[in-house]
Parts: C-alpha cells; structure tokens; sequence
C-alpha cells in the first residue's frame, strides 16, 4: 500500500509513541500467553488426577516438551522478523511470499521430529535418569512420544502465528488462542479417560489434545490471513528466503535447545534427590509459565516493533521501543513474582496432594519468583534481537548462560552443602545475570550497523 506520490506508507503501529506501539501489541499476546498457559495448565490439572507417578512423568517430559516447541518455532521465529521489517518498510506485498516459504520449514521439522526422535523418545528417559522398569519411565514415553507425532501442528501454528504477529495483529491471535483453548480444555479429560467410542488415551491423550486444538488453530488462521489478501500457498521453494528465515530462527532455537538439554543434566542430578522433586520442578515451571508467558508477550511487543522500526530504517525508534517493553514488563513482574511467592503452597496444593511434592515445590517457587524482573529483562532484550534479525546473542547469552547451572548447582549441592536447593539457587543466579547481559549487548548497538544487509 502507498502514500501519494508513490512513497509507501507509514504503517499504523509506527505513527504511535513507541510505549504505547509496545503496549498494543504486547496486551494481545500477554493474553495469548496466560491463555496458553492455562491450557498447560489444566494438562498438568488433568494429569495430576492420575497420579503422583504420572506428573513425575509430566514434568520429566517438560524439557523434551520445550526443545520440541522450539524446533517447531524456528521457521515462526524468522518469518516474524522479516514481515515486520517488510511491515516496516512499508512492503506488505512481500509478507505472503515471505510467509508462505516457512511452511517448507514446518514441513521439514514436523518430518524431523516424527520420523527420526519419536522412534528414540526412550532413550531421553534414559539420559534423565528415570528407572526404565518404573511407571513415570512408561508414562512419560507415551506422553513424549504423542507429542513429537503430533509437532506438526505446532510448526503450522507457529507459521501463521508469525505473521500476525509481523503485522502487528495480535489480536486476532488472542481470539484464535482463545478458541484453542477452550478445545484443549474440553479435548483432555475426555482423551485421557475417554468417552462413548474415543477410547481412553491416558497422560497420551494430554498431548493428543495439544495436537488437535494447534491445528484448529492454525487451520483458522489460515483462513484470516486469506480473508485479509494475504493467503498461504505451497509454492516453489526460494532459497535466498529460506536461508535468512533458517539463519534468523536458528540460534534462538539452538539457544532453546541447549537450554533444554541442560535441564536434562540437571533433571538427573534432582532425581538423584527423589523424583517428588521432578514433579515439583514440573509444577513449578507451569505456574512460572505464568510470568513467562507475559513477558512473552513483551517479547513479541518488542520484536514487532523492533522489526518494523528496522525496516523503516529507524535505529533510534527500534531503542525507544525495546526500553519501553523491558521497563513495562518488569514493572508487571514485580506484582506476579511477590503473587507466586507468598501464595506458592496453595498453588500446588490445587494440582497434588502429595505433601513431599508440595513442599519441595514451595521451596522451588520462593528462590525463584525473586529473580523475575531479570527474566523479564533476558526474554524482552531477545525479541528485540529477534526484531533485528541478528539473534546470535541470543545462542550466546542463553546458551552459555544456561550451560553455567551444570557446575554451579554441583559446587553448591556437593561443596557448599545446599542439597537439592543448589540447584534451584544456581538456576536463580544465572536468571539474574543472562537478564543483565543481555540487556548490556542490545544497548551496545552493534545491530546497527546490520540495518539495510542481508535482504532478500
């Protein structure tokens, strides 16, 4: 769309101050966010209900759970760069091109997971320590196992989730979560025992549910973006594209994934505590998901409009925009963080019974709600990079970052003396510093000078 005189023109989300651009885009998805946490929620809910062993299971599954999101997230994580800078250039005839080549990507990984890590679920049971002839080892192989076969959908969803996100319309992505949902909520007690002739699935039947609602998700999607002229085709492969779109959404999902496999390591060091404290940590990190999620919600208001002002060629707007997210998301944090300290107790009294869960899961969620302003500041500061298109501080920060809880949680636990607590103290610590670098590394600039390279 143009201006007169031919000039393109300015794009809405442009035309407001950079708080209140954040803002718009960020509510939405802050929204999206506790709705997609809900639904975690209400797995773990459903799960809980049978039994202790299968949340152990649930949460052993959380890391193997996470890397996949993050493989499936890859082709989203580059396309939402590039519309928005395409948005931001005042470019919107490129975005269904652009858009449209992330489906190869989606293709490819959902190909990945199903045919080369479902067949080998088991073997990261394994690494994690779980004892191979124990029920959480059983249960939490079926429940990886349904998820990886059913990680397409995510990939697809993530694929048009991105765009609407690059535009700056993530209200309409609030809507669609909303429905997913409401799906999922429905879909999970009657998988999991079933009903009529839907046989009962068991903890399989909380990631089948996963599954199903992601494609209802992305199949309305679809559909919006045609109704709004920008439709999603299978047509032929570009390589120029594909290469920015894999070289963007890489290092974040490396970063993802080595995050992961950390908590692999230190899943095997907890276990070695007793496994009420894997399903303590599985518990907890849904009720973080909470917090998380919102400032997710301030990561995508950040590399929206990051990405746009980029396109726009305006290094100063993209500043203005990446300060005003981090300092509203961490203003938001203050009140969850102090919400989830003092209530923790009757937090996971909702999801088990079982008091050693329950107050190795108090314990956890106290040394952790301090640090959430860092959190905050760590996951803002990466959509901002991400807006950029030069997410290799991100695989560095998060990786190395992430990679030090090995030998600091060692040096608590068996030198210090700390016990389990060494751990969640050393996941806390390196919280507060990846926040702090990551912010330092954005304000240094060096992203800068990469405004205007590298198109397509």
């Amino acid at each position: 769309m143009s201006a007169e005189g031919g000039r393109p023109a300015v794009p809405a989300l442009l035309r407001l101050s950079p708080s209140t651009a954040v803002w718009t885009v960020a509510w939405p998805m802050v929204a999206t966010g506790l709705l997609k946490s809900f639904y975690f929620l209400t797995d773990t809910y459903w799960v809980g209900h049978l039994g202790p062993e299968a949340l152990a299971a649930l949460g052993g599954s959380a890391f193997a759970w996470w890397i996949t999101v993050q493989i499936t997230d890859l082709p989203g994580t580059g396309i939402h760069s590039l519309v928005a800078q395409h948005e931001g250039a005042g470019e919107p005839e490129r975005i269904p091109t652009t858009t449209s080549q992330g489906l190869w990507i989606a293709l490819l990984v959902s190909v990945l997971l199903a045919g080369l890590a479902w067949p080998f679920c088991h073997l990261y049971f394994d690494l994690l320590g779980f004892d191979p002839a124990g029920l959480p080892y059983r249960l939490g192989t079926e429940y990886l196992g349904a998820s990886l076969l059913g990680a397409g959908t995510l990939a697809l969803f993530s694929v048009v989730g991105a765009a609407f996100r690059g535009i700056g319309d993530t209200r309409t992505g609030m809507w669609i979560a909303m429905l997913v949902g409401l799906l999922n909520l429905g879909l999970d007690p009657l998988l999991i025992w079933g009903a009529g002739p839907i046989p009962a699935l068991g903890i399989a039947g909380a990631a089948w549910a996963t599954a199903v609602s992601n494609l209802l998700g992305a199949a309305i999607g679809f559909a919006v973006l045609a109704r709004r002229g920008l439709v999603l085709r299978w047509i032929r492969p570009q390589l120029p594209i594909l290469r920015r779109i894999v070289k963007i959404g890489t290092p974040v999902a490396m970063a993802g994934i080595g995050f992961s496999l950390i908590y692999v390591l230190l899943g095997r060091i907890i276990n070695s505590f007793g496994e009420h404290h894997m399903a303590a940590l599985g518990v907890g990190h849904r009720l973080e998901s909470l917090a998380f999620m919102v400032t997710v919600g301030f990561m995508v208001g950040a590399s929206t409009m990051v990405g746009q002002y980029v396109g726009a060629g305006d290094p100063v707007g993209a500043r203005k925009c990446a300060r005003s997210a981090a300092v509203i998301c961490s203003a938001i944090m203050l009140p969850v963080g102090l919400l989830l300290f003092f209530f923790a107790e009757p937090a996971f009294r909702f999801f088990t019974d079982d008091t050693a869960v329950i107050d190795a899961g108090v314990i956890y969620l106290r040394i952790q709600t301090p640090v959430m302003v860092f959190m905050a500041l760590e996951i803002v500061y990466e959509g901002a990079f991400t807006g950029t298109g030069d997410t290799m501080p991100t695989f560095w920060v998060t990786g190395v970052g992430t990679a030090v809880r090995i030998p600091l949680a060692l040096l608590l636990i068996y030198q210090l003396d700390f016990g389990v607590e060494g751990v969640w103290y050393a996941i806390a610590g390196t919280t507060f510093i990846k926040g702090l670098v990551m912010m330092a590394w954005f304000r240094r600039g060096r992203w800068e000078r990469m405004i205007g390279r590298g198109s397509d």
